[in-house]
């Protein structure tokens, strides 16, 4: 049987081959973990020899996961973070005393008071938080590069674990004065001249309103694709366009009217998410525990 004469699988192993795939480098996966290039590459070979597969793949100067490691790597991932957790809460002798919490989230005006109310809870642990589109946000969740996410979309990915904050009309956000301002729900004819401001490519609001603009035969005009609501509030409010929101993210500070569009696919839903293997995690748990939404 595989692995008689290998030793038991080590943490140390783990690291090394989990450092190599996300650095793409023997010598950076070294240097992060401290440890000497010859005793990363004494990890891999010991793995490779003992489960008698390769692991890593050279394309020139990068290294990267085989398939069967890639398909893997999440529960290594998982592995190594509730190693963290324990050695933790052993040196500090209390639970979330510290540690890091990676997030990424579309919708700051959703995400931003959950994650300071986490802050303001649990001050010793790290926080990272990055904005970016939903697709975007996947990707890296699906790579280990995020923790925890705020993203918009119809349903969780079957990959995640998750629950649903909201539910929200997909609204036109205009300016008080604009001739559709106020006038109830409006028809895509309506709005097919209306210059629009939406989100980039890869914004889960804007696959939604692109999708049932599409259902709906209508051809709308989207004259411009910016990454961040406050450049498309900005350029609402100087006139350029109507823009293409989530109803929860236009507040009252921006002093825009939301239009609604007469059209019943017109709905996103929020969901805070993570990888099914960081779910227990507790610095995860927390998270959720602590944004009204336990896993």
């Amino acid at each position: 049987m595989a692995g008689r004469d290998g030793g038991k699988l080590s943490l140390s192993q783990l690291r090394a081959l989990e450092a190599v795939v996300r650095t793409g480098s023997f010598s950076l996966a070294a240097k992060e973990l401290g440890v000497s290039q010859p005793s990363i590459s004494n990890h891999i070979q010991a793995l490779e020899n003992r489960f008698k597969t390769r692991l890593l793949k050279k394309t020139g100067y990068t290294v990267s996961a085989m398939p069967a490691l890639d398909a893997l790597l999440p529960r290594i991932r998982a592995v190594l973070a509730l190693c963290m957790d324990i050695e933790t809460e052993l040196v500090q002798k209390e639970s979330l005393a510290g540690g890091q919490l990676r997030i990424g989230y579309s919708t700051y005006q959703i995400a931003i008071p959950r994650i300071s109310a986490f802050m303001n809870r649990f001050p010793n642990i790290s926080i990272e938080a990055r904005a970016m589109a939903t697709q975007d946000l996947l990707d890296l969740m699906d790579t280990g590069e995020i923790d925890v996410g705020f993203i918009t979309a119809r349903e969780i990915p079957s990959q995640l674990a998750g629950v649903e904050l909201l539910r929200t009309r997909i609204v036109l956000a205009a300016r008080p004065d604009h001739p559709l301002a106020g006038r109830g729900p409006v028809s895509w004819r309506d709005v097919e001249d209306v210059p629009l401001i939406q989100r980039e490519g890869s914004s889960g609001t804007r696959k939604i309103f692109d999708a049932a603009a599409t259902v709906a035969g209508a051809s709308p005009q989207t004259v411009l694709a910016l990454g961040s609501w406050g450049s498309i509030a900005t350029l609402i409010q100087s006139g350029v366009g109507l823009g293409v929101a989530m109803e929860a993210e236009i507040t009252e500070r921006d002093g825009f009217v939301p239009v609604p569009l007469d059209d019943p696919a017109l709905y996103a839903k929020h969901f805070l998410v993570c990888p099914r293997e960081m779910a227990k995690v507790s610095a995860v748990q927390a998270f959720f525990d602590h944004s009204d939404a336990p896993v």
